[in-house]
């Protein structure tokens, strides 16, 4: 057996395996429910990105774009989860033509809650940050939890015109 060698080494920490849990805890429920997802190996404001497919496994345009943020423990404010999104990846997401799902991983608890950019945004007259703002508040609510009838909302938010081509195209 070698020696150990000398000198620091790259090292797993509590913060890699709770990513992987919440990517899996994710991906879980998106192949349960019959759609696929994408893991992106470069972070640059999505983890993951979903396909879907209708009810006779026909791919379906479009995707949606998943950002996981994941902790320990998640700490509620009233029936809420406050997180405070980077304006980086507010301004990007804003631009989307898909749907940005953020979802909030407790790794304590092996539960996760979300919410849709887009939605939560326009809701309430249209939320926008401060100029100068480096971050934008976002509360999601803790009664909305990423399981399967969170994916079929999910997928219901793509573009409503590409569903419909598809089911006309079956027709044929």
């Amino acid at each position: 057996m070698p020696s150990n060698p000398s000198g620091p080494r790259k090292q797993r920490t509590r913060q890699h395996i709770i990513a992987d849990q919440s990517l899996n805890y994710v991906q879980r429920f998106i192949i349960d429910e019959g759609h696929t997802s994408q893991e992106l190996t470069r972070d640059y404001g999505y983890d993951l990105v979903m396909f879907t497919y209708d009810e006779r496994g026909y791919i379906e345009p479009d995707f949606v774009a998943i950002q996981i943020k994941a902790t320990e423990r998640l700490h509620p404010s009233g029936s809420v989860f406050v997180y405070d999104l980077d304006i980086r990846d507010y301004n990007l997401w804003m631009l989307e033509k898909v749907p940005v799902i953020l979802v909030l991983y407790d790794a304590a608890d092996r539960r996760a809650v979300w919410v849709e950019i887009h939605e939560y945004f326009s809701a309430d007259g249209g939320r926008r940050p401060k100029k100068g703002a480096r971050t934008i508040r976002i509360r999601v609510p803790m009664n909305q939890s990423l399981n399967r009838r969170a994916i079929a909302k999910m997928r219901a938010l793509k573009p409503a015109r590409n569903i419909k081509l598809m089911e006309t195209h079956h027709d044929d």
